[in-house]
């Protein structure tokens, strides 16, 4: 801090495909741009994210067998720097012990592999020596927490939750944030609904919670958004895209989205395409379900791309059918692309982010979303203008300097 220089520890369980992986990615690439030091560190290192990836961030992972090493050499290939953390055995089952005696409670289902991350976080902390450790996910979470408690929390731990914690974490990480969440020395929230549910669900100080919205950085995306796409639904002259991007999750309510689909096609000329990594078979029961609303061909599908902007900007609309969120972040990206979006008004985040600048039908209500994408569809919308201007509210600059202060604040604490 002597100079005003940060360094900041991101800690997450791989480089999947989600937002919060995103989102990190994009906050460590703010602070490396601006002078600061960010580590990633994953210690099962497999994922989606290989270009995503920022110059200048220094990652390291575990030295664990089931390592994927084709992203491994693909990272490397892109020229960042990976340091490999060896793995003791014997330390693992020592931390395993520890933390059984001090958390009795937590009970996850894969105990071995969280007392494995600990292990690998407490190897990091020792090598590099962050000021702050910052988690997204529960799992890293609860091993950022542990590794810090094993180290007398000679650094603070700040941990992001990216969704409603009552309905989007499973039983058992639930019971272990409830536990392990408190002791954090912050708690970041990326809306204000899932602020008050970590509040009120996990009983944490209202004194530690923080609500700093997801960043998105606007002009990169924009950028993005003007490549190449290939797939003949979004040339120019062809019907209305609904476009919807996201994982296979119940939470994602597909079946309720091609549903209302079917419905709003008996009104409209369109097609629906789910971009994500979804299963062949969770992708043949959807296509049964659009061929008993008649929609068979007009349903199509297209695989996890690192770059979602170039079909965001090209679609009529996106569509978000989500039953619970925390923040979500492809709502912002396509407000930055300036295409409408329809979602369903679920806890939390899509009305904090769309009030006036997008409909938002209830949960589960298939009739209700395709009257909403037949009105978006038929230009009941915002103008591109006012969709990039709000777009602009939730800029990676506003939320980072929002990270910035509180790092520095708990560097500061540390210090002193």
């Amino acid at each position: 801090m002597a100079d005003g220089r940060l360094h900041v520890g991101f800690v997450l369980p791989g480089l999947g495909g989600g937002g919060a992986e995103r989102v990190t990615l994009n906050l460590a690439q703010w602070l490396v741009e601006r002078g600061h030091r960010a580590d990633l560190v994953i210690p099962c290192f497999a994922g989606d994210y290989r270009v995503a990836i920022p110059r200048g961030v220094r990652l390291y992972r575990g030295r664990l067998p089931h390592t994927d090493r084709t992203f491994l050499r693909e990272v490397q290939r892109s020229g960042a720097a990976v340091t490999a953390l060896g793995v003791n055995p014997f330390a693992v089952a020592w931390i395993g012990l520890v933390l059984g005696r001090k958390h009795p409670g937590v009970r996850v289902r894969r105990k071995r592999s969280l007392h494995a991350s600990v292990h690998i976080l407490n190897r990091y902390l020792h090598h590099a020596c962050p000021q702050v450790l910052v988690s997204a996910l529960p799992s890293a979470a609860a091993a950022a927490v542990c590794a810090a408690e094993l180290t007398d929390r000679a650094v603070p731990v700040v941990v992001t939750v990216h969704t409603n914690v009552a309905a989007g974490y499973a039983p058992e990480w639930l019971a272990a944030a409830r536990t392990l969440y408190p002791l954090a020395a912050a708690v970041v929230a990326v809306s204000r609904g899932v602020g008050e549910a970590v509040r009120r669900s996990l009983a944490v100080d209202a004194g530690r919670v923080r609500t700093v919205y997801n960043p998105i950085p606007a002009d990169s995306i924009r950028r993005l958004a003007q490549a190449a796409v290939a797939h003949p639904w979004f040339a120019d002259g062809e019907p209305p895209v609904v476009l919807s991007v996201g994982r296979e999750a119940p939470m994602k309510d597909y079946p309720t989205l091609v549903e209302a689909f079917g419905l709003a096609r008996r009104e409209v000329d369109a097609r629906l395409v789910i971009l994500g990594r979804l299963s062949a078979s969770f992708r043949a029961r959807l296509k049964s379900l659009a061929r008993s609303h008649g929609v068979e061909g007009d349903l199509g599908f297209l695989d996890f791309d690192e770059n979602p902007y170039r079909y965001m900007r090209r679609a009529g609309l996106l569509a978000l059918s989500s039953r619970w969120e925390g923040l979500p972040t492809v709502i912002l990206e396509a407000l930055a692309c300036g295409t409408p979006v329809v979602s369903t008004d679920a806890p939390y985040g899509p009305r904090e982010i769309l009030g006036r600048w997008g409909d938002l039908p209830p949960v589960g209500d298939a009739p209700a979303l395709a009257r909403a994408l037949v009105a978006t569809l038929r230009g009941a919308r915002p103008t591109e203008e006012a969709l990039r201007a709000r777009a602009a509210d939730f800029s990676l600059e506003k939320a980072a300097d929002a990270y910035v202060a509180l790092f520095e604040e708990l560097a500061r604490a540390r210090a002193g």
